[in-house]
């Protein structure tokens, strides 16, 4: 009997997973700018930094981390893209107009994530907070359709919208994580800007994106939570699913219950089985360890008051 349920899970495993899934997918995480209060707070003529709960929310999810350094070359971009089975947005405070930032970089490797998909190449891209702001600046062509709203610091349950359950991003969790994102404060919000459905509708983005759950600010004001481009395997978070598990600021409302958890590691299990559906790799195997974000230390940013309790900086 035992021999007889092998048998049957092998080809049903195998239709779930694919049987040339990628097994050693690498998320490419996009660094930005220090803010005026991480240079006084962290000095050492650094250019640029990545949170480490972002890179830990990735390799607990089996995959690797490259940090993508901001001011470089559009053909380093487009190697990258090339290389690379994703790519990751990280929230942060870094502005959409600055000469060679965050954002200029993000327009280069998301106009080479569209022209892969549109030839047919799988290829992932994942916006948080900031990073799912900046999915609807690039989609709108480098204008900035954000509303003012409130709701930092703090954590609420999803409203999700109809249809929700055919989406990508929802249409294979589980009822036991469906009724946690609905009925528990589990996603954490820092942001001070929003995307509203009528934003996505004035800026012509609602033909092309599907909202699939929203939440009101304090002030009442309903914006959009998380989003999906209706062709492509673009998905975007308004919320922090990395805070969950990895950020224990004191003052922050992070939620750290079991549930809270689980929740984190559905979105972050979630964007690395989309990366395993690309099969890029770096040309060769020494390129691809140079790369990878072991050859950084990390800091221990938060017991100098950081939001952040560790970061990767980089003066390259």
């Amino acid at each position: 009997m035992e021999h007889r349920l092998l048998l049957f899970l092998v080809p049903l495993l195998s239709a779930c997973t694919g049987l040339h899934a990628n097994d050693r997918p690498v998320i490419g995480i996009l660094s930005q700018e220090l803010s005026v209060y991480m240079q006084e707070k962290f000095p050492g003529n650094y250019t640029s930094y990545v949170p480490a709960s972002y890179v830990k929310y990735i390799e607990a999810a089996g995959a690797r981390v490259v940090p993508i350094k901001i001011n470089r070359t559009a053909s380093y971009y487009e190697n990258l893209v090339n290389s690379v089975n994703g790519i990751l947005f990280p929230g942060g405070a870094a502005s959409f107009t600055a000469i060679g930032g965050y954002s200029a970089a993000a327009w280069e490797l998301y106009h080479h994530a569209i022209l892969k998909n549109q030839a047919g190449v799988y290829f992932p891209v994942w916006g948080t907070c900031l990073g799912f702001e900046l999915l609807t600046y690039l989609a709108a062509q480098r204008e900035d359709i954000r509303t003012d709203c409130e709701a930092d610091n703090v954590a609420m349950p999803l409203q999700f919208k109809p249809g929700y359950n055919t989406s990508r991003l929802y249409a294979n969790a589980s009822d036991a994580i469906l009724k946690i994102l609905t009925s528990e404060n589990v996603t954490a919000n820092f942001h001070h800007f929003c995307i509203t459905e009528a934003n996505l509708t004035q800026a012509k983005l609602d033909s092309d994106w599907r909202v699939t759950a929203v939440n009101k600010d304090t002030q009442g004001l309903e914006f959009v939570s998380s989003f999906e481009h209706k062709q492509y395997p673009i998905y975007g978070v308004q919320f922090h699913p990395e805070k969950n598990a990895y950020e224990w600021k004191r003052t922050n409302n992070n939620p750290h219950t079991a549930n809270a958890i689980l929740v984190q590691q559905y979105f972050a299990n979630f964007f690395v089985n989309e990366a395993r559906k690309n099969s890029h790799q770096f040309p060769s195997p020494e390129e691809e360890d140079a790369a990878l974000i072991y050859n950084y230390q990390a800091t221990y940013t938060g017991q100098h008051g950081s939001a952040f309790e560790q970061c990767y900086f980089f003066t390259d």
